[in-house]
């Protein structure tokens, strides 16, 4: 049986405006999940190509083993280098302590646990309760590992605590470019879904 055109006509209309339809999602869908694992290729090749990491730790007796209920706090700042495994201390203070400094080290232990030094710093003014620390020194390719993985801290020891006083694990700061990248990447991904809608 014949239909009339008109019915022929919107019936063939319908059909293909549904198939280009389905057609459109699964191009945007095909999309979005295309453009994922390339913002996260991106944002792996940034880390995994810079030979300088910048570590920060944030010292206080409350990440001692066993902790401490004291005032004392403190900062530290450092720079790893990937290939060569050297470190390099800047911008590191304590304050407050109870007892007079007697030395600062970093040791390899992840949170919650004691490890052994690896690299022992410089005190700029032993013997004080407040001042500044520096160092750098060399570390081996597991260590390099350990650090990346946050698996190192800083430990400030006085003659009050002579295990330490105040300790902090040292956490890797996110590269300027790994973060911009991240966020243009998902601006971009929302702006394409607006489109598409």
């Amino acid at each position: 049986i014949s239909l009339p055109w008109w019915r022929a006509g919107l019936r063939n209309k319908k059909g293909v405006g549904c198939k280009m339809r389905v057609h459109s999602l699964a191009r945007g869908w095909s999309f979005r999940w295309a453009i994922i694992p390339l913002i996260g290729a991106c944002l792996l090749g940034t880390s995994a190509s810079a030979d300088i990491l910048t570590f920060e730790a944030n010292l206080d007796p409350f990440q001692e083993v066993p902790p401490h209920n004291i005032p004392g706090f403190g900062f530290a700042e450092l720079t790893l280098d990937t290939v060569s495994g050297f470190v390099t201390l800047t911008n590191s203070t304590y304050q407050d302590l109870v007892g007079n400094s007697t030395a600062v080290t970093l040791n390899d232990a992840q949170i919650g646990s004691n490890g052994a030094v690896i690299e022992t710093l410089t005190l700029d003014a032993p013997g004080t309760t407040t001042g500044t620390f520096s160092g750098s020194g060399t570390i081996t390719a597991g260590q390099v590992t350990d650090m990346i993985a946050t698996n190192t801290y800083i430990n400030i020891r006085s003659n009050v605590f002579p295990s330490g006083e105040i300790r902090g694990q040292l956490f890797v700061v996110p590269e300027p470019s790994s973060v911009m990248l991240a966020f243009s990447g998902i601006v971009g991904l929302i702006v394409v879904s607006r489109r598409r809608k």
